[in-house]
């Protein structure tokens, strides 16, 4: 069976059989899976028939009940396979269905300079268990594409990947909460939009929300400029892309 999956220099036990399925597509992984414990258990079954019992064992009926449990497992499995010959060759020689994987849906987005004198605020948020420690990240950057974080702008784009939140605030549907806070900053603010954007262009956002998520309860940081910690920054009308 190991050439049947190609598989060659095998340890002769049980782990490193079952080790051998993770170098494989998800499909074939399901069906190598089913092979080992089926194989063992009908070697357990046949030892002890023979042992025990005093049966004789048709090497050829074992290896069609072998071949039956494989078809079974394909039957059962809702993996894909990887579309390449080497996959569908494996498929063929065990006559069992093709799962094959459907191309992935790519859609790009970008991340938008704001206008002069705008200040654009990229937020996220991130939590680690659920309930768990949770954490926010913001960065704000200029019409120059400049990393700050200072105060006192009077116009202002929120961008976030959370279609929800931006709908709430562009509604005025906020929790009651946030109501008087809300109020205030939109008193202060001369103008505010906001707009919904994938994580794949907010990514300085979300790195800023798991570290936060890992920080103390209650504790904040706030640093002048672009964070050590920051490997790179969104570049202004790049495309980025989304896989679905």
């Amino acid at each position: 069976m190991a050439e049947v999956f190609l598989l060659s220099n095998l340890n002769i036990n049980l782990p490193s059989f079952l080790r051998a399925g993770n170098k494989m597509s998800p499909y074939l992984k399901d069906l190598w899976t089913g092979a080992v414990w089926g194989g063992s258990f009908l070697i357990w079954k046949d030892r002890n028939n023979c042992l025990c019992e005093g049966l004789n064992v048709s090497v050829a009926n074992e290896k069609r009940k072998w071949i039956n449990q494989i078809h079974e497992t394909a039957m059962l499995s809702t993996s894909l396979m990887h579309n390449s010959q080497s996959d569908l060759g494996i498929l063929r020689c065990l006559c069992v269905a093709v799962h094959s994987c459907k191309y992935p849906m790519v859609k790009s987005c970008y991340w938008e300079l704001p206008q002069i004198g705008e200040i654009k605020i990229t937020t996220d948020g991130a939590a680690k268990e659920n309930p768990g420690k949770r954490g926010i990240g913001c960065i704000f950057r200029d019409y120059n594409g400049c990393v700050l974080a200072s105060f006192g702008w009077h116009i202002a784009w929120i961008e976030s990947d959370s279609t929800t939140a931006v709908e709430a605030f562009k509604t005025n549907n906020i929790p009651g909460i946030f109501e008087a806070a809300w109020e205030n900053t939109r008193r202060y603010m001369r103008h505010i939009r906001f707009s919904a954007n994938w994580r794949e262009a907010n990514f300085s956002a979300d790195a800023l929300s798991n570290k936060g998520a890992l920080l103390q309860e209650g504790v904040c940081e706030t640093e002048t400029g672009r964070l050590a910690f920051l490997k790179k920054i969104e570049v202004p009308m790049q495309e980025y892309f989304r896989f679905f």
